[in-house]
């Protein structure tokens, strides 16, 4: 009877042994899916996301290197931007998004040495086919081609932001140039004379109310004297709350500003709560959340937006906000080792309490330091 006791004992303790293990596992590949989420939050590092990951509408092309890339309609390599004295021989503009000057375009241009362009090539209509005004002695040889213009080193970034938005480009962290969208959200920036090689564009815009948005970084290789056009930005919504301490079943609208006439997803994430709406046609855009459907404690919500058209945008940045009765006071509490800063200190206090009770570390102050707390924290994060 003892020695079955004894073995029972042992499988018991092996048992707890196990289950011990096994949770023990399990947090550990927790906390490294957390600190792998860091590498690539939004919340921690000022905002930014890469491009190749959210922005799938981005496009990326090169205007001289002889090949065609949507949306190209056509690229001649060292030949673009050379004028034609004749429509066959046309070639591409240095853009390539349309073509350079040629006899024939319909367009007198006299630094070409045109005296007239009826917008062919045929003779006897008082324009000869190489644009010269028709008179007895023969045209100017056709030749292979004329003058070609200066080559630009260039990069054009365009997209939509939100309507007379300020947007700030900056080059590999350093701020380089300022544009304004205009009424539809549309923007286009320009850098000339940029030096070849590597570098990493970040682009961020304040809205109307001065709501800032998240930043986009693109990393990409400029070539000499090519003009490299990053297509297709779209910068996530900007996103503000009504209020972020609210009683169960009080209202909380969640507004912002993106391109006019899109569509808005709000997305709750801790009840999986989706809100669409439309823009205005200023863009402005606003949901309504009824806190009665969402449980008590600390929730988080981010937005974003699709046009009409079909471009997508990314996520906002995240905002936390707590329903019931007693909110904690976050703000104080997020930065825990009271140095004025949120950072990795604090966070590393964070795990180290992770799963237990303490009423300095638990952020929500709902008995436990959990996700939610984690949340809070994100949100904010000051790096």
């Amino acid at each position: 009877m003892a020695a079955t006791e004894d073995f029972n004992i042992g499988k018991k303790e092996k048992k707890s042994y196990d289950m011990i293990w096994k949770e023990e596992t399990i947090i550990l590949i927790f906390f490294i899916l957390i600190l792998t989420g860091l590498t690539f939050s939004p919340v921690l590092f000022k905002n930014q996301v890469k491009a190749s990951s959210l922005q799938t509408s981005v496009v990326i092309y090169i205007c001289g290197n002889g090949i065609i890339e949507e949306p190209e309609i056509c690229d001649d390599g060292s030949s673009n931007g050379r004028y034609a004295y004749n429509t066959a021989d046309k070639f591409c503009n240095l853009t390539c998004d349309g073509w350079a000057p040629y006899c024939g375009d319909g367009i007198l241009q006299s630094n070409y040495g045109e005296e007239c362009d009826d917008g062919n090539n045929v003779s006897g209509d008082g324009c000869d086919p190489v644009c010269k005004t028709e008179a007895p002695s023969p045209p100017p040889s056709s030749g292979g081609g004329g003058w070609i213009p200066p080559r630009e080193t260039k990069v054009v970034i365009k997209g939509k932001a939100y309507p007379q938005a300020q947007l700030t480009l900056l080059q590999d962290g350093k701020v380089i140039a300022t544009e304004k969208a205009d009424d539809l959200a549309n923007f286009k920036i320009e850098i000339k004379d940029i030096t070849p090689g590597v570098w990493t564009f970040s682009l961020w815009a304040k809205d109307k109310k001065g709501r800032k948005s998240i930043t986009l970084s693109y990393t990409v290789t400029i070539q000499r004297n090519m003009i490299t056009t990053i297509s297709g930005v779209f910068l996530p919504p900007t996103i503000e709350l009504s209020r972020v301490n609210l009683k169960k079943g009080e209202e909380l609208d969640i507004s912002g500003q993106t391109v006019p006439q899109s569509q808005i997803f709000t997305h709750i994430e801790s009840s999986e709560l989706i809100k669409t709406a439309t823009s205005t046609k200023k863009g402005d855009w606003q949901v309504e959340i009824d806190t009665g459907i969402l449980e008590e404690g600390t929730h988080t919500t981010r937005a974003k937006a699709k046009t009409f058209d079909g471009l997508k945008s990314s996520f906002s940045q995240v905002l936390a906000f707590y329903v019931g009765e007693k909110a904690p006071e976050i703000v104080r509490s997020a930065d825990l080792n009271r140095d004025d800063k949120v950072n990795l200190i604090d966070f590393s206090i964070l795990l180290y309490w992770w799963g237990k009770e303490n009423p300095s570390v638990d952020l929500n102050q709902d008995g436990l330091v959990n996700l939610s707390d984690f949340s809070i924290m994100l949100y904010y994060w000051t790096g």
